[in-house]
């Protein structure tokens, strides 16, 4: 199914008529009016006015209503009771009703029993909705209607009121295609004015994520797979571990689904525990660390498995790279030896060539020892190392021997240039560094917005969802979630 379509935005010209008294600034106008602060208010009848109370809605082109989602109460004043009616050959029709809503309902959702989603009960019940299921022959007289009538039939000692209220559906199917071509584009206009969901859709149909393909145990095995590892809704092994903002550790393709399922509702996508929406602030982020760690234990155990996804691709050299990123992760601590592993290279290489070059110098000795008088033959190069360099040198028995002190001297400097070579690539900790602007403590990037006020460091959203989980900052020092506060950057 599409995404469905709020008909009581203004910008699709809705009207209302209510046929009871109002209060002053809360006229039954508001629940469609382009004002926030109307709109805010509601609509309230006068003190003296009691259920039952009709609000109509009008709507310029027939349409296919699915979903009618209300709030009932504003401030201490609360409706507990409404009435949905839709009009049919010009007469009103009942499609559902409510009666006693309970005290701590915040809102009421009216939709038809085959498009309900029984996994986002949760969900709903968290958000303290309620679900009412239109009848059985509500489609009949829903699916082409240009007027809903909303009656509220009961409240709670206090005069009837609406805080807000919301019709989603789409276009009939009885208009012609341009008009539903119309409203669909006015529509996109209004939920999508800078086309950010049409580039997202562009690009991902240029460069798709690969599909989740579940890893399957042999009927065989006995490996058991460590339960960080599973999808904390699905509870199925993760390919794509995203971290929600509620601390919850899913799979990619679950929140996929999860927005999915959203969408046919009108509503944006949401953290599938809390229900709240993402914004820049709160979103999903990949664990890439988790990812690898998943990634090196499917390598290690691929003989239990059917079959193992290519998540990171055939190369060979990112295989290594992830495993590599794996086992560093998994030991905490330990150094990395991939800057000096260049320097013990080329350095092995050029012991080769000092190896021969000594070699060749002895056997020239060699055969000058035949003459009467033989020169003694060069000692081999004494190599020593040291914690920040690497240093050669070259001693002879006799310094006044020519030929044995030019041999010398050129394996000298071949070891020299071997060392300049390898030093211009590896990181010196000597040199006097810049004042480091202020940054993230954990990922060193200047996209911060947090600051734990136990030990004063900066964090960005990303690494504080790390922190959070064990509680500690990079620094050892332990914090609570009231010690963290934004910090704001001044110009």
């Amino acid at each position: 199914m599409s995404s469905l379509i709020n008909f009581l935005n203004p910008k699709l010209k809705p009207s209302v008529e209510c046929d009871a008294v109002c209060e002053d600034g809360y006229t039954a106008a508001n629940l469609i009016s382009d004002n926030e602060e109307h709109m805010e208010r509601g609509f309230m009848c006068f003190a003296v006015c009691k259920p039952p109370v009709e609000i109509v809605f009008d709507f310029p082109k027939a349409i296919d209503l699915k979903v009618i989602k209300l709030w009932p109460s504003s401030g201490a004043l609360r409706s507990t009771g409404f009435e949905v009616h839709g009009k049919y050959d010009g007469i009103w029709e009942r499609v559902a009703y409510v009666r006693d809503l309970p005290k701590g309902m915040d809102s009421v959702t009216f939709c038809y029993q085959s498009d309900y989603n029984s996994r986002s009960s949760a969900a709903a019940s968290q958000q303290h909705s309620e679900k009412v299921f239109f009848f059985k022959t509500a489609h009949k007289i829903l699916a082409a209607t240009n007027s809903v009538k909303i009656v509220i039939r009961a409240t709670e000692r206090c005069p009837p009121v609406l805080r807000k209220i919301q019709m989603w559906g789409l276009p009939a199917r009885s208009l012609d295609k341009a008009d539903r071509e119309l409203m669909k584009t006015i529509w996109s206009e209004i939920s999508d004015p800078y086309g950010l969901r049409d580039q997202a859709q562009q690009q991902q149909a240029g460069q798709r994520s690969p599909s989740r393909h579940i890893p399957e145990l042999r009927e065989q095995s006995m490996l058991e797979i460590p339960e960080e590892f599973l999808d904390s809704i699905t509870w199925e092994l993760m390919i794509f571990p995203t971290v929600l903002p509620s601390g919850k550790v899913v799979d990619q393709s679950t929140i996929d689904k999860h927005s999915e399922e959203e969408a046919k509702w009108g509503r944006l996508p949401s953290d599938p525990f809390t229900g709240l929406e993402y914004t820049s602030q709160r979103k999903a982020i990949l664990n890439l660390a988790l990812k690898a760690r998943i990634e090196k234990f499917l390598m290690e155990h691929s003989e239990h498995f059917k079959s193992v996804p290519r998540s990171l691709g055939s190369s060979r050299m990112r295989r290594r790279h992830a495993s590599q990123f794996a086992s560093h992760m998994c030991l905490p601590g330990s150094m990395s030896v991939g800057t000096y592993s260049t320097l013990s290279g080329v350095y092995k290489h050029q012991q080769r060539k000092t190896k021969s070059t000594v070699t060749a110098t002895a056997t020239s000795a060699f055969s000058g020892s035949l003459s009467p008088i033989s020169p003694p033959v060069a000692k081999r190069a004494r190599h020593s190392y040291s914690a920040y360099g690497v240093s050669a040198t070259v001693t002879a028995s006799s310094a006044n021997q020519s030929p044995t002190t030019s041999s010398a001297t050129g394996t000298t400097s071949s070891i020299d240039q071997a060392l300049q070579q390898a030093l211009q690539k590896i990181t010196r900790f000597t040199q006097v560094s810049m004042p480091l602007q202020p940054s993230c403590i954990n990922c060193r990037s200047g996209q911060f917005a947090y600051e734990i006020r136990t030990c004063r460091h900066l964090v960005c959203r990303e690494c504080l969802v790390i922190l959070s989980t064990a509680q500690q900052c990079v620094c050892k020092m332990s914090f609570q979630g009231a010690d963290v506060e934004r910090y704001h950057k001044l110009p």
